[in-house]
């Protein structure tokens, strides 16, 4: 975009500077020209997902969490499923790709390598589909598509404010005595990112005491 702008200035000063030296003809096929450029360019432009969590629920009570982080083209991800089984069975995947025209194909050395993650990327939703995946609990109940619900991925953080209050639920009405200070180091896994940038976090201090709960994430910067 910032060269389409660029090529916009340029064409303009020189008409400002040429325009009783031009005919009216010629000005016309230069603004022609420019108009089909600007349209080319933005046709082409490609849209990647942002970093974030995405989640797909089934009718059944299953659902799927991906975390994804992109580097230019490069696309890690991190996927959980559960399954809603009285067994408490849940699936997990972890893997790198290339992007290619919106379409990455992960690959995994720590998952199953026989298995086949495709996700086609747009803005704020990812299509995935899972092929070969049986022995990460990961089958065509889990393909379709998925809302990015959090800017959070599973990781470590450090909280970046004087204080960080614990919530019983993730909204402004459950707070908590309990609070983080600036400094502290949390983790959460990818089942621990809720929806509107909370996450769900568990805490040991020096004594060895647990606290455990929803917490900001704007209070937190990830390391």
């Amino acid at each position: 975009m910032l060269k389409v702008v660029t090529s916009i200035l340029k064409i303009i000063k020189n008409n400002s500077y040429n325009l009783h030296q031009m005919k009216q003809r010629t000005l016309l096929t230069k603004l022609f020209r420019l108009q089909i450029y600007i349209f080319t360019v933005l046709s082409v432009a490609v849209v990647h997902a942002q970093d974030g969590t995405y989640e797909l629920k089934n009718k059944n009570g299953s659902y799927s969490l991906i975390s994804l982080i992109k580097n230019q083209n490069k696309i890690t991800a991190e996927i959980f499923t559960w399954w809603n089984t009285l067994s408490a069975q849940t699936g997990s995947y972890y893997g790198e790709g290339i992007v290619t025209n919106n379409r990455v194909v992960l690959k995994s050395n720590e998952s199953d390598q026989d298995c086949i993650v495709t996700m086609a990327l747009t803005d704020r939703t990812i299509t995935a589909t899972f092929q070969k995946c049986t022995t990460d609990h990961l089958t065509e109940y889990f393909n379709g598509r998925y809302q990015k619900i959090s800017d959070a991925v599973a990781g470590d953080y450090m909280v970046n404010v004087d204080k960080s209050f614990f919530y019983s639920k993730p909204d402004e009405y459950s707070k908590q005595r309990s609070y983080l200070i600036k400094g502290n180091i949390v983790s959460f896994n990818l089942d621990g990112v809720a929806v509107g940038n909370w996450v769900f976090v568990q805490y040991r201090n020096k004594s060895g005491n647990d606290t455990a709960g929803y917490i900001k994430l704007s209070n937190l910067k990830k390391l």
